[in-house]
């Protein structure tokens, strides 16, 4: 018994080794003659999405390539994509009064047709927020919100969401933040609070930003430091003028007192006589 468990052990480690081998045999591996015929299509080129969000197109460019590696039969294609339906904010601050109007249309819908897409809106009066829980339900079902005569009770956020008709999938949310202020609150002209080489900037042109100089203050403020200046002066012209008039005047007080004083005393002393 103790002399078959070496050669049971050696058999074993023989057939061990011996078993990949068989596995791993050229006859094994052999490509049936139909698979090595084969043509499949492959996806040789691809462009990205036109848009980051919502949806859009790519073209694909598909061929049928066999065993040989050869390309044939090539044809492209444009297919919808969707990258992230997701479509963040837009800010708009308007005038009360004014009127104004809020789209989610995009060039790849219209390309499609609106018809084939439903609009949805939601509305959060009086902020400006994502927070989905605090949007609630607006009457209307175009790709657009117009306001003929805007008010500050319009102020908010809009979101508008976009499903397609054949199978509401969402492809669309885009919200719209919207202030609406009176015309004399403030002035929104931001083009007129720009200096002069600030305005060549924004119109394309290039400015050597190291002989920048200090923009200048309107006049208005000008005025206003001069008149400041004046009337600090004077406030202390007066407050030194005050001082010296109380002094005066109690030396004067003083020097009174004292004459009534010595009269005083003059007539209460005994006279000599004479």
């Amino acid at each position: 018994m103790k002399t078959l468990t070496p050669s049971f052990i050696l058999g074993s480690l023989l057939l061990a080794f011996h078993l990949p081998l068989v596995v791993t045999s050229p006859k094994t591996l052999a490509i049936p003659e139909k698979l090595q015929k084969a043509v499949g299509k492959v996806i040789v080129n691809a462009t990205t999405c036109t848009v980051t969000c919502g949806l859009g197109y790519k073209e694909e460019t598909v061929c049928e390539v066999g065993p040989d590696g050869v390309r044939r039969k090539c044809k492209s294609q444009r297919l919808e994509c969707l990258t992230n339906w997701i479509c963040g904010m837009l800010h708009f601050t308007v005038f009360t009064g004014k009127e104004f109007e809020l789209s989610c249309l995009s060039s790849e819908i219209l390309e499609i047709g609106q018809e084939a897409f439903w609009f949805s809106w939601r509305l959060a009066r009086g902020i400006i927020s994502t927070d989905d829980e605090l949007f609630k339900p607006l009457r209307a079902r175009s790709h657009f919100v117009k306001f003929t005569s805007a008010q500050e009770y319009d102020s908010g956020t809009y979101r508008c969401d976009v499903q397609l008709l054949k199978n509401f999938r969402l492809v669309k949310r885009l919200y719209f933040g919207l202030r609406v202020l009176p015309p004399n609150l403030v002035n929104l002209n931001f083009h007129q609070s720009l200096t002069e080489d600030q305005k060549l900037i924004s119109e394309g042109l290039e400015v050597n930003l190291d002989s920048y100089a200090r923009p200048q203050h309107p006049p208005w403020k000008k005025n206003v430091a001069v008149a400041l200046g004046i009337g600090v002066a004077s406030g202390v012209i007066g407050c030194v003028l005050g001082i010296v008039l109380y002094s005066g005047l109690r030396v004067i007080c003083s020097s009174a007192s004292l004459d009534r004083t010595a009269l005083l005393l003059k007539g209460w002393l005994p006279r000599k006589p004479s």
